[in-house]
């Protein structure tokens, strides 16, 4: 194995991008670092210059392009940027809930599943928080990464001080700011007409999920499903 000589150096922008990556591809990016570190010129073929010292290290099995500065006199590299071409189109959902509501999200995952299969989003809940990782930090993360958030409604989303206080004041705004796509479901019975949600568009509104029998609700997620799509698909 060659002598791992070069020293590693990571943008911050980097490090929140490989955060946000599932553990797979996060392994891989890993991987694909170490070899780089140990010799950045083992792999000519797959290395593109796009300007002096700053290369591009095109991978193809998962396709992984990662961008880094290189200085040879010291021996560094400096990563700075990481992409994943085949599922740039994919957009992030963020699933927004009420511990109390877990069935629903959990639900919700479940019919929304044929989108993410589809390649159309990635779907996200603070359930994929790996044990040991820092849960605020990767929800910091999601959150700057969604494109489309899904709010699930209920009284005590309303009443959760880490909702109101954090969560729900940065997806507003990234509505305002960038364009992130704000829907929301009502699970339960609450006075949301009282909240800056009630504002966004409802996929799901009247009456409330958990009002309904077990027919009639399939009915309104599989509604839920084919207005998301149709949303996501049409939005840039």
């Amino acid at each position: 194995m060659p002598d791992c000589r070069f020293k590693t150096i990571y943008n911050p922008d980097y490090r929140t991008q490989v955060h946000a990556l599932q553990n797979e591809l996060r392994l891989a990016v890993m991987n694909i670092e170490d070899d780089l570190s140990c010799d950045p010129n083992q792999y000519p073929s797959r290395l593109t210059e796009v300007e002096p010292n700053t290369l591009i290290y095109k991978h193809d099995d998962p396709v992984i392009e990662i961008t880094y500065r290189i200085d040879r006199e010291k021996e560094t590299l400096e990563f700075i940027h990481v992409a994943l071409p085949q599922m740039e189109l994919r957009k992030r959902l963020f699933i927004s809930y009420s511990h109390e509501d877990e069935e629903w999200m959990f639900e919700l995952k479940k019919w929304l599943k044929q989108l993410e299969n589809q390649g159309i989003i990635g779907i996200w809940a603070d359930t994929d928080i790996q044990a040991g990782q820092e849960w605020k930090k990767r929800i910091d993360e999601a959150l700057s990464a969604a494109k489309v958030a899904v709010l699930l409604i209920s009284v005590d989303f309303l009443n959760s001080d880490f909702i109101s206080t954090i969560e729900l004041p940065k997806l507003l705004d990234g509505a305002r700011e960038r364009g992130l796509q704000v829907l929301w479901i009502a699970v339960r019975q609450s006075p949301v007409e009282d909240s800056p949600i009630s504002k966004y568009q409802a996929v799901h509104k009247e009456p409330p999920l958990a009002k309904l029998k077990k027919p009639q609700r399939e009915d309104c997620y599989k509604d839920i499903y084919t207005k998301i799509k149709k949303l996501v698909s049409e939005s840039h």
